[in-house]
């Protein structure tokens, strides 16, 4: 059971691959998003690109897995891709909002102490 893509299925993956990759490699460069962020966003456009253009990578995935629709191991390794690039999120903020409360306190006291020596 092979799939073989349509020309316009092939097409239509080139060029959103083409210009997904043109826009985060673009922003990785601005530093808008770090390496690791670039290369997770990336294989969104790249899972499909092998689907399309390996298609027995696909069957072979799908009969270690046990399964027995391809879609499912695409959205599959789409929905790990996402979950890990959420987990990740979910990291950075908690991070971020630990270091704004640290930051803030630290405000605090700083405004105290000057309030202090004001009053001196």
């Amino acid at each position: 059971m092979t799939y073989q893509p349509t020309l316009q299925t092939t097409i239509f993956i080139l060029l959103f691959l083409v210009l997904y990759l043109f826009l985060i490699i673009r922003k990785a460069v601005k530093n808008d998003i770090d390496l690791y962020d670039l290369l997770l966003l990336s294989t969104v456009a790249i899972v499909p690109t092998i689907f399309v253009f390996f298609p027995k990578i696909a069957v072979v995935l799908a009969a270690l897995i046990g399964v027995g629709y391809l879609f499912f191991v695409f959205f599959g390794l789409l929905f790990l891709i996402i979950f890990i690039y959420l987990y990740r999120l979910v990291l950075k903020s908690n991070r971020n909002h630990k270091m704004i409360v640290l930051l803030v306190q630290e405000i605090s006291l700083l405004k105290e102490r000057l309030k202090d020596r004001e009053d001196i």
